[in-house]
Order: C-alpha cells, then sequence, then structure tokens
C-alpha cells in the first residue's frame, strides 16, 4: 500500500497507465490500474491497531537484539563473511537489515542452499541498487550480497535458527 501526492501542475504532464476508457482528471485515475487490491485494504485497520499496540521503542530494542545475533555469528568468522554496512547492532546506527558476502562463494548458492534446508526465507542480489553494489562495492550486480532482514514478529530462536543453517552451509 502506499500514498502519493502529486500536484495538479505535475500531472498534466503525466500520460495514463490505466485503462484508456477511464478519465484522467485526478491521480488515482492516471496512476491506477484498477481497484485496490480487497484484501489487502481490508487488513488496513488491523495493521494500525497492531502498530498502535506495541510502542516503536519496544520494536527497535527488539530489532536490535535480533540483529546482534546474526551480527555476532557474521564477525566470528571474518575469514568467511564480509559485512556490507555497519557492523554494529546499535539501533541508532542501522536499521535490521543485513547484508553480507561468503569468500570464494555466489550468493545466489548460498541462500539457494539456506532455502533448500530451511523454511527461512532470505535474499540474494543487488535489490535494485545496481550501481551501489557494482560500482561502490565492487561486486557482480547480479549475484550482489546475501540479505536477510529481521524485524519486530522474528523471534530469538527463529535467528539462532538461521544461524544455525547458515553455519552448515558455509561449513559444508
Amino acid at each position: 500500500m502506499a500514498s502519493m501526492y502529486a500536484s495538479k501542475a505535475a500531472q498534466k504532464h503525466l500520460s495514463t497507465l490505466g485503462h484508456f476508457f477511464k478519465p484522467t482528471n485526478t491521480l488515482e485515475y492516471l496512476l491506477g490500474l484498477a481497484a485496490a487490491n480487497y484484501e489487502l485494504t481490508a487488513s488496513i485497520p488491523a495493521v494500525v491497531q497492531y502498530l498502535e499496540s506495541v510502542p516503536w521503542d519496544e520494536i527497535s530494542k527488539h530489532e536490535e537484539k535480533l540483529q546482534a545475533i546474526l551480527l555476532d555469528y557474521l564477525k566470528s568468522k571474518p575469514e568467511v563473511f564480509k559485512i556490507w554496512g555497519e557492523p554494529s547492532a546499535d539501533r541508532a546506527k542501522r536499521v535490521p537489515v543485513i547484508s553480507f558476502t561468503v569468500k570464494g562463494r555466489s550468493s545466489k548458492e548460498v541462500i539457494d542452499q539456506i532455502e533448500e534446508k530451511s523454511d527461512y526465507g532470505c535474499r540474494w542480489g543487488a535489490m535494485y541498487s545496481n550501481r551501489l553494489v557494482e560500482d561502490v562495492m565492487g561486486l557482480d550486480p547480479v549475484d550482489g550480497v546475501c540479505r536477510v532482514s529481521l524485524v519486530h514478529y522474528n523471534t530469538d530462536e527463529e535467528v539462532r535458527g538461521y544461524v544455525k543453517v547458515l553455519d552448515e552451509v558455509v561449513s559444508s
């Protein structure tokens, strides 16, 4: 779900993405392809209620604890892993999205093996940051990095389980 504002002056320079028979007098008609996803729209009140029930400070403290588990593991094996970005779990310095590479291994291979051995979902690649990955980091923009997002609905157990599977993959 997203929200967007475009002034009437800016809207005059847009071409519609929608059906030819729809009017083009509003931003919704200009950019909307069809109706909103009903299930996603219906979930908004529950998401808002949940987010109002959990203090943001508690969320960030929990995420800091989660990322510390993975970062501590990655830092314990500098001969195996390269952490891209801030290596500290300090929530004032980073968000809980961790990018790393495994020395001598392709990111795709590592993630494929993790997902073969477990139900953990993680990603590999440039995540639409091809210039950063290639020009700044000096990596192949297709293979990129291994990326793990650890957010407030993850548990300590899940992160420790992920670390265990990652360790099995890089030790094989």
